[in-house]
């Protein structure tokens, strides 16, 4: 699987590195400031209240977005993002389809050490507590409305918000790799898809936009403004040629175009 130009940077880029570190560095420490932590707080509550409040008529709005929170719902979204790591005509170029999954799952593999790293900070800092479908009233809580629906309302530690991370990730990942119109439709796929625990109350605007970037664009960076990535990609797709070889015998799914490297074609 060649290309005339790296499908990820050879070289390292100080200058976007920093940008994007020192952008992860002010989120943390507006929220770690007495008074940005309050301002955040502040924006937090009119989020929830603006947004829970539609679910008080309850109705086919509210069961929507009940079925919005369940588990059923996520592994329906990952089926739609690995899609967008496998086949061609969704952005990804039809020769970068192998290392485009493997980079992915590579930064998912850092994601795992950093998520564990940040969430112990978070609570050394006692920056993480209850969802605020938990703390703030009046709170219409899907798990009321639609007993028997699954939904996912309320979380005893909500920072930073780990599905929205995934989705963060995963939409920046589209975007800095792929640079095609597909990948803005991914952007607004990843943005709706956080809305669910926004609505539902389990996690606050902030466990997004502070917890999710700040563990997200750090990632981002290292895999697109470093070597590493590249490296490491190269090697792993070399060394996994013999799995895809094997899985592309699988009737149907060897037609994809995502095993044609391994396949021995361009």
């Amino acid at each position: 699987m060649t290309s005339s130009k790296p499908f990820f940077s050879d070289q390292w880029q100080l200058r976007p590195l920093i940008i994007f570190h020192a952008i992860a560095l002010a989120l943390l420490l507006s929220f770690v400031w007495p008074a940005g932590f309050f301002a955040w707080r502040a924006a937090d509550e009119q989020v929830f209240f603006a947004l829970n409040s539609s679910l008080e008529s309850g109705g086919t709005w509210a069961w929507l977005w009940a079925w919005a929170n369940t588990r059923y719902k996520d592994l329906a979204l990952a089926v739609v993002m690995l899609c967008f790591l496998i086949f061609p005509k969704l952005g990804i170029p039809r020769a970068e389809l192998q290392k485009a999954f493997i980079g992915f799952v590579v930064l998912l593999c850092l994601l795992l050490p950093l998520r564990y790293f940040f969430y112990e900070f978070a609570k050394a800092m006692d920056l993480t507590g209850p969802s605020p479908s938990r703390v703030l009233e009046p709170a219409y809580l899907l798990t009321e409305l639609f007993p028997g629906i699954p939904a996912k309302d309320a979380s005893s530690r909500s920072f930073p918000g780990d599905h929205a991370t995934i989705l963060l990730l995963w939409a920046g990942y589209l975007l800095m790799s792929a640079r095609h119109l597909m990948a803005y439709v991914a952007a607004i796929i990843a943005t709706l898809m956080i809305f669910p625990r926004l609505v539902g109350g389990a996690h606050w605007l902030s466990d997004i936009l502070v917890g999710g970037l700040v563990i997200a664009l750090p990632i981002l960076a290292w895999g697109f403004y470093t070597p590493l990535l590249h490296k490491c990609t190269n090697s792993l797709a070399k060394h996994l040629q013999p799995l895809f070889h094997l899985v592309s015998r699988i009737p149907l799914v060897g037609k994809l175009a995502f095993f044609d490297a391994s396949r021995g074609r361009d």
